[in-house]
């Protein structure tokens, strides 16, 4: 990281006494993923592809803080994604696609922070699942948000210091449209969340629950949940499941998960669930059972293992007469990370993935058990896939 003094203490001195504690910094920082990905079936046939961020988002940022005497700081942070394999801008063209907010911090207390931002269940929780510490490990179409697809425009987030081991964060994103006659308005493409953790030595655990209403609606572009170009779709997932079915007008996220560290081993499990009601009176709902390891063999070389069941519901879907289905999926990841220096380092993933129980996945006018590991692109065209993950990563 690079970082850029803007005034320096004794110039400020020299224009005022008051001014002190007043001394800004900037720092620049960001991460290059990138690599090559085979998946054995897409649409029926193997693929070989160079591909970028599979294991982290590429990104560039700015963070800065400003101290202001007594222990408050003015903080920002303005943060885009982008994808190296062809220099295009992520999170839907945005220029600060992953984060842009600015806010106030208390020693002591915590943080309040407005703008674009990550919701309470990514900030405290992800961290006990796959999806939060190695991606091709993400749970199917990431229902529960736990690799990040989407992030909450418009919120007003508060972040508590770490005291006695107990962290807390609450966040509103408004709508940011006017009531309308059926009081709808206020709501529409509004959301909310709450999360908290606990640490205490090599023991660790937390929970959260995220709700949003008519996320991405198409009504109101400029609220909590999509608003740019979806076209890349990496900005709301709520309609992966069985096609769009006249959009989603609630999601619910539950989580929680815990993880334990022992010597150079760390053990977690999560769960989440995820139920997502659409316009057309069908629902969809997935339970999602985490087991991951970690494994460090070497200050350098770290082995990762994540199993993970999801258990769905599919309630109401039409065209079928009321049908209800249960499709399931089984997923293994096995990983290697290998450190170069402290900011590089390869990696190796492999990811299979088997669709099982009821019909699971929408094509055309029928339902078909498909695989679809998260990360790897394109569906599979039977219930089974498998996909191969290495790159590079460098941070700066």
């Amino acid at each position: 990281m690079k970082r850029v003094v803007l005034a320096s203490a004794a110039s400020l001195v020299a224009a005022s006494p008051a001014l002190v504690h007043a001394q800004s910094a900037v720092t620049l920082y960001g991460l290059v993923d990138a690599g090559i990905t085979y998946t054995n079936n897409q649409k029926g046939a193997s693929n070989i592809q160079q591909t970028s961020g599979k294991l982290n988002g590429s990104r560039w940022g700015l963070r800065g803080a400003e101290d202001l005497g007594d222990g408050l700081k003015t903080v920002f942070t303005l943060e885009s994604g982008f994808r190296p394999n062809d220099g295009t801008a992520a999170q839907g063209g945005r220029l600060f696609g992953r984060q842009a907010f600015v806010g106030l911090q208390k020693t002591g207390i915590g943080t309040v922070t407005v703008g674009r931002q990550y919701e309470p269940v990514t900030d405290l929780v992800s961290q006990y699942a796959g999806p939060g510490f190695w991606s091709p490990s993400t749970h199917i179409g990431d229902n529960d948000n736990l690799n990040q697809t989407f992030r909450v425009n418009n919120a007003v987030k508060f972040r508590s210091d770490t005291i006695a081991g107990f962290t807390v964060d609450g966040l509103y994103a408004f709508s940011n449209q006017a009531n309308s006659s059926n009081g709808t308005g206020f709501s529409n493409n509004r959301a909310w969340g709450v999360a908290a953790n606990y640490t205490n030595g090599p023991f660790s655990i937390g929970g959260g629950y995220n709700v949003l209403n008519h996320p991405n609606a198409a009504s109101n572009t400029g609220g909590a949940i999509g608003g740019a170009s979806t076209t890349s779709g990496d900005d709301y997932s709520g309609a992966f499941f069985y096609g769009l079915n006249g959009g989603v007008v609630r999601q619910q996220i539950a989580a929680a998960g815990t993880s334990y560290a022992l010597g150079a081993a760390t053990f977690g499990f999560a769960w989440s669930h995820t139920q997502l009601d659409y316009s057309d009176g069908s629902s969809r709902k997935f339970n999602n059972y985490d087991l991951n390891a970690r494994y460090l063999f070497t200050p350098a070389l770290t082995l990762i293992g994540v199993y993970t069941y999801t258990d769905g519901r599919a309630t109401n879907l039409p065209g079928t007469n009321g049908a209800n289905l249960k499709p399931r999926w089984h997923q293994f990841t096995l990983g290697v990370d290998y450190a170069l220096s402290k900011r590089t380092d390869l990696y190796l993933s492999a990811a299979y993935q088997l669709a099982a129980g009821d019909a699971s996945t929408r094509v055309g006018t029928g339902y078909q058990k498909i695989a679809a590991i998260a990360d790897a692109g394109t569906a599979s065209s039977t219930n089974r896939q498998v996909a191969v993950f290495s790159g590079v990563r460098v941070k700066f």
